[in-house]
């Protein structure tokens, strides 16, 4: 469909309506870290759709649309993944609900996979211009208007968006070397830390551990083949990470992977504030929790 990419950025401005400046979501994590909360679209059962700190719009999968959803007027395009390109279908004027909140007017897409036991993820851009707290404490989500009073033992670093998706500064203790750039802030990979092969091959990653190998799929049924390593150390603003695996895919993305997944996220409670592009990142009770190594 022409234009598709500016209708689905034009989500930003559909229909949000909320009951008073505040509202209080609570969220679970899944096997794969992944961010899970309760939700409808249109007259739809109950729902189980991951935030997805690193996506745009709402997206379903092909088994929760044939069992639980009803999608109006479906259409099909190609667009692009991890893994290459893929046909997709999506249907427009739809209604989610979450809670509370209200958005209408959303474009749905369909998709292969999702995070385990879940139907489908929607993206950071329904919560534009907001603050978004995320509490991995008290497994909470709190949406306001204005930030917080206290933010004791939080630091602030910028938040850069690119294509769709958020990054933050990091760097990483290769060997006797250090890499530092822009990674993507991922809560929809399980994993810790996710580097394209190219960035890899720069640095001496045959010095470190190999503790997996695995496999791994893109939303629509594209497979990597993953080698895991034991990464001594990793710096997000002025807080240092021991011990954390670092996968490496087997071929290079379409996308760049310069990763950092949800297993390493939830590590710390986030304030998005969306209105200044800036994150507030402060250590939480799951900071000496081991990591999910998949073999």
């Amino acid at each position: 469909m022409k234009n598709l990419f500016v209708t689905v950025f034009a989500f930003l401005i559909c229909s949000f309506k909320a009951h008073g400046q505040t509202d209080t979501l609570l969220f679970t994590l899944n096997k794969q870290s992944n961010i899970c909360l309760n939700a409808r679209i249109n007259t739809s059962d109950s729902l189980r759709l991951m935030f997805h700190t690193s996506s745009t719009g709402v997206t379903i999968t092909k088994e929760s649309l044939k069992e639980k959803i009803l999608l109006k007027n479906k259409q099909n395009t190609n667009i692009q993944t991890w893994g290459g390109r893929a046909d997709a279908e999506y249907s427009e004027h739809n209604t989610l609900f979450i809670n509370k909140l209200k958005w209408e007017d959303i474009t749905v897409f369909v998709n292969e996979n999702s995070g385990p036991d879940t139907d489908g993820k929607f993206g950071y851009d329904l919560l534009a211009k907001k603050i978004v707290s995320l509490d991995y404490d008290k497994n909470l989500i709190i949406i306001n208007e204005i930030l917080p009073k206290n933010l004791k033992g939080y630091q602030k670093i910028n938040l850069i968006f690119s294509n769709g998706s958020m990054f933050i500064e990091g760097k990483l203790e290769i060997g006797d070397e250090i890499y530092q750039d822009k990674f993507m802030f991922h809560s929809g990979y399980g994993g810790a830390i996710l580097l394209d092969p190219k960035i890899a091959e720069k640095y001496d990653i045959k010095s470190l551990k190999t503790i997996s190998k695995s496999e791994l799929k893109d939303s629509y049924g594209n497979v990597f083949k993953i080698e895991t390593k034991l990464l001594p150390k990793v710096k997000i603003g002025k807080k240092i990470l021991k011990n954390v695996p670092m996968s490496f895919a087997a071929r290079s993305s379409d996308i760049p992977m310069k990763v950092f997944g949800n297993d390493l996220l939830k590590r710390f409670n986030v304030i998005f504030d969306f209105q200044k592009n800036e994150i507030y990142l402060k250590p939480n009770g799951l900071w000496k929790m081991n990591y999910n190594i998949k073999k």
